[in-house]
């Protein structure tokens, strides 16, 4: 019985995502299994910016970065700049936390992806966006969640 309950959520979840247009973004679910970094790496090659030591940010890049404090409630508003960010999280509540801006190009796509992720606790918590700047999935604790607009699709695990 648990069987056939799992195949029919299955093919429920198949079915929906289908219908759906996270095709473009599924090569995002090997977020998910990061902690095997030579998958993710055959998936994926990067740069990164580490937020709290960084020079200087776009302005895209601040967008994005506020975004993510917004979303993790690190902040209840944008912050104005670089400086602002890099004292929330070098001085006070936030300063065993790390802040990095990881740019991630699809080694079979081609497409380009902007993560802004955080270390609140021992797992990474970050907004994936397009090249475009919208938001295109959510890690929360290693689980990965594509969005397209108002529909959402968790990642399965392997």
């Amino acid at each position: 019985m648990k069987q056939f309950v799992f195949a029919l959520s299955f093919m429920i979840s198949a079915n929906a995502f289908a219908g759906s247009d996270f095709s473009k973004t599924m090569e995002l679910c090997a977020l998910q299994s990061s902690s095997d970094e030579e998958a993710y790496h055959q998936a994926f090659s990067e740069t990164s910016i580490y937020i709290n030591k960084a020079k200087a940010v776009s302005a895209v890049q601040l967008k994005l970065i506020n975004q993510h404090l917004l979303e993790q409630e690190y902040v209840t508003a944008p912050l104005k700049n670089l400086a602002e960010v890099q004292a929330l999280f070098t001085t006070g509540d936030q300063q065993y936390n790390d802040l990095y801006l990881i740019t991630m190009t699809s080694k079979t796509s081609g497409a380009v992806y902007h993560e802004v992720k955080s270390y609140p606790g021992d797992n990474p918590y970050s907004l994936v966006f397009s090249a475009m700047g919208q938001l295109v999935a959510m890690n929360r604790d290693q689980n990965i969640t594509l969005v397209n607009g108002q529909e959402s699709f968790d990642c399965p695990w392997e």
